[in-house]
């Protein structure tokens, strides 16, 4: 008998979801889909879990009783090299600019659909597998940027790094290889689903320029391109 074929181990998916109806949806789409999922209805079970078992991606609901899930999130990303997606029934422009800026990936409210879900999902995934440079360095003139330890440096600033969120490392590092030339909001993020509604690219953008800003790196300027994306430049 031939030996059998060997896969890529499936992704692994923290579901974090105090609604139990609602969790349990989660998993059995999930799990149909080929993920590997577990289940934490709090924040103290999603830290036992992900102690246990680091997550490639946290499904993570904003309202979980005694714990803002928003706080969880910050944590998270400051400390996780997981993604983060919110799932959650608060949905203002406030809530969606918080929820990025604490680090998610992606946001979407309740109630969706499970396919755009599903399809959230790959790209976030697909995203964190995006070609990088071998060593995850990328140098363009006084700059350089490291995607593993999520920190862009310069040359005889003070402070010399400031500290990225892993997608806005990701973003950065194309944006870096392609200097000078436009990338379309599609290409940045990588998404199956890119819509007039879905500006969660430009609230990182504005992230990463405030960083910029705030560390006097004035001279690496990103540029909107209407209707298409951004570019970046050095200039002199």
């Amino acid at each position: 008998m031939d030996d059998p074929v060997k896969t890529e181990d499936p992704a692994s998916i923290i579901v974090v979801e105090d609604d139990k109806r609602m969790a349990r949806a989660l998993e059995r789409n999930l799990s149909a889909a080929g993920y590997q999922v577990t289940l934490a209805t709090s924040g103290r079970e999603f830290r036992h879990a992900y102690r246990r078992s680091q997550a490639d991606l946290i499904l993570l609901d904003l309202n979980l009783g005694a714990e803002d899930g928003l706080d969880l999130a910050r944590e998270l990303g400051s400390s996780s090299a997981a993604a983060i997606i919110i799932v959650t029934g608060r949905n203002d422009l406030h809530d969606r600019i918080e929820g990025l800026d604490a680090g998610a990936d992606d946001y979407i409210a309740k109630p969706f659909v499970i396919e755009e879900l599903l399809a959230r999902v790959r790209a976030v995934l697909r995203r964190r597998s995006l070609a990088a440079p071998t060593d995850g360095k990328v140098e363009l003139g006084p700059y350089r940027l490291d995607t593993a330890a999520l920190s862009l440096c310069r040359e005889g600033s003070s402070p010399p790094c400031i500290s990225l969120t892993e997608t806005e490392a990701r973003i950065l590092a194309v944006l870096l290889h392609q200097h000078g030339r436009a990338v379309s909001r599609e290409r940045l993020m990588a998404r199956e689903l890119n819509t007039a509604v879905d500006r969660s690219i430009d609230v990182h953008i504005g992230n990463i320029r405030r960083k910029l800003r705030n560390a006097q790196m004035l001279d690496l300027i990103i540029w909107p391109v209407r209707g298409f994306g951004y570019r970046l430049r050095l200039e002199s």
